[in-house]
């Protein structure tokens, strides 16, 4: 018997991640996320639900779950993930709708039927999906993420969805188990051709620069991911102490405490995340928004890129103060608001358009495997062990699968979504 593995999103291209594993009896989906990077969201290609087994989400990061609801339009089927990215998910999604809900083909009805067949799993539970082994171990990405091991007919398939090796102020690197023990390892390899700063240098240049515009009067915006960047941030600066009020706003506030409720079972340290959240101070409305950019503060707020939420208001009041600072601490996409303040020196949002006076600098606070980490987990597995490389644009993963085919002498494919590899 023959196992297919579709690759629905994700192939070339990075985000709308979705993969479908099948052994001709039953098929098991892997992620089914959107890419929220044009006007229009663009989802994987088309999987019929009737034909799932079941569904496995490996985290709450719309790239990788904001597809899902469209696959309980019309029938149900069983939804495996942590219970924290099932709660991470919900808050996401919704924000999404709300956002894009004239470009989305689902509706609220659709994301309350997907929580409704939640099967909530944990690290190191197995599962049986019809005739597959599914083995939940954690990724290391954002708190509740998760790889699976999908055992079929006795061959180990891991899917690491994001991941990282490295530790992290908020979580431990990813379990490094499963990979000697995968028999066809499906990567992401979002920078196969970066290695990632040292982590300790890297936070201290950022807590330096930090306290150089605080002795200075001036107010440090900080854009985040709602969703493990901006916890990772809070727990940075309170590690270094900084001695200023810090604020949190926007869903990040929400993200916080549903993250805050699942410490004990997927943060690194649980106590001093608990002390982090108490140490900073949450923002409640606009007028308070406009009274803490006037005195020396750090506000962490979303959205990441400056493509809206809170983070815009207070850019809009900052960008012409050169006294103050924005420092970014996420992947800006090209073209993206925060982009064009790092390449341009210029802030555009629907209220105000003008030149950044403020000083801009960016962090590398990644959460996914630089190129060593990967060459790290790859080095893990066995000789003979098959990569499908994913979530890598296209010139730097056929770089990567070149230089893991002619210099490690792996057998490496690197599909187009839309591809069927046969084993």
């Amino acid at each position: 018997m023959s196992l297919r593995i579709k690759i629905l999103g994700s192939g070339r291209e990075v985000g709308r991640a979705g993969i479908v594993v099948s052994n001709g009896e039953n098929n098991l989906l892997l992620d089914y996320g959107v890419d929220i990077s044009p006007e229009i969201p663009r989802l994987p290609e088309h999987v019929s639900p009737k034909s799932l087994s079941g569904i496995a989400l490996t985290h709450a990061h719309l790239d990788h779950s904001g597809a899902i609801p469209l696959l309980y339009t019309s029938i149900e089927r069983p939804l495996y993930t942590t219970p924290l990215t099932l709660e991470l998910s919900e808050l996401l999604i919704k924000d999404f709708l709300k956002i894009s809900k004239y470009y989305i083909p689902f509706e609220v009805v659709e994301l309350i039927s997907m929580m409704r067949n939640a099967e909530k799993v944990g690290f190191g539970d197995a599962v049986r999906v019809g005739s597959f082994n599914v083995e939940v171990w954690s990724s290391g990405h954002i708190p509740g993420g998760a790889m699976f091991m999908v055992e079929v007919d006795g061959i180990n398939v891991l899917y690491t969805g994001d991941f990282n090796m490295a530790e992290s102020c908020l979580l431990g690197g990813a379990d490094q188990d499963p990979f000697k023990k995968a028999d066809i390892l499906i990567m992401e390899a979002t920078y196969c051709q970066y290695n990632h700063p040292n982590r300790r240098r890297n936070e201290e240049r950022f807590i330096e620069s930090i306290r150089e515009v605080l002795d200075n009067n001036g107010t440090v915006l900080i854009p985040a991911f709602a969703v493990g960047r901006a916890q990772e941030i809070l727990c940075t600066l309170c590690k270094y102490e900084v001695d200023a009020p810090i604020y949190l706003d926007g869903m990040a506030r929400q993200a916080s405490v549903i993250i805050e409720n699942w410490r004990e079972e997927h943060l690194k340290d649980p106590e001093f995340y608990k002390f982090s959240l108490g140490r900073v101070k949450k923002i409640t409305g606009a007028r308070m928004r406009k009274r803490v950019v006037k005195e020396p503060c750090v506000i962490v707020s979303p959205a990441g890129m400056l493509k809206g939420g809170a983070a815009v208001s207070y850019m809009e009041r900052i960008m012409e103060n050169p006294n103050s600072a924005v420092f970014f601490v996420s992947f800006q996409i090209p073209g993206s608001p925060g982009w064009k303040v790092l390449k341009e020196g210029i802030f555009t949002s629907t209220r105000k358009t003008g030149k950044v006076k403020a000083r801009v600098e960016w962090f590398d606070f990644s959460s996914h495997c630089g190129r060593n980490e990967l060459l790290k987990a790859i080095s893990l597995t066995g000789s003979s062990t098959a990569v499908i490389i994913v979530h890598a644009e296209e010139e730097e993963g056929e770089n990567f699968a070149e230089y893991l085919r002619d210099k490690l002498g792996r057998e490496v494919y690197f599909p187009v979504s839309g591809d069927e590899l046969v084993f």
